[in-house]
């Protein structure tokens, strides 16, 4: 075998700085949703937004791991969930499938947002979570 030119070599020597760099980003992108994930107290973060008030409604919110959230609260997200949204999924490619909804939602890594009234009344939610995506940091919310 004859001896590799110089274009071979740096084009080689390009394309292992490129993998490394790619490799960088994306264990960069990982440590981003690895910190995400540890955060304990979300709702410092942003205190002053979980207070929503007018003439006619007071409504607290809180953030909480599926972890730590309150099992009825959850049962009821997920009751919600299959009310508001199993005909949409019906009508699109993915279809309903209740199992797997349930394991999305209740996922380690899962957050919610829950809307209340002063009195207690369940209101809202919002599910969300931090991940990687195609070699990117994303939020599903």
């Amino acid at each position: 075998m004859g001896k590799k030119s110089v274009t071979s070599l740096n084009r080689n020597k390009e394309k292992r700085q490129a993998r490394k760099i790619e490799q960088r980003r994306i264990a960069d992108g990982m440590a981003f949703v690895t910190s995400a994930n540890k955060l304990k107290d979300m709702a410092s973060l942003c205190k002053e937004l979980l207070v929503y008030q007018n003439n006619d409604i007071e409504v607290d919110m809180y953030i909480r791991k599926v972890t730590e959230l309150n099992k009825s609260v959850l049962q009821w997200a997920i009751d919600l969930t299959e009310r508001n949204m199993k005909t949409l999924y019906e009508t699109c490619a993915w279809g309903w499938n209740k199992e797997k909804k349930v394991e999305e939602m209740t996922d380690d890594a899962a957050w919610y947002l829950i809307a209340k009234e002063k009195n207690g009344t369940l209101l809202a939610f919002s599910h969300f979570r931090f991940d990687m995506d195609f070699g990117e940091p994303v939020l599903y919310w």
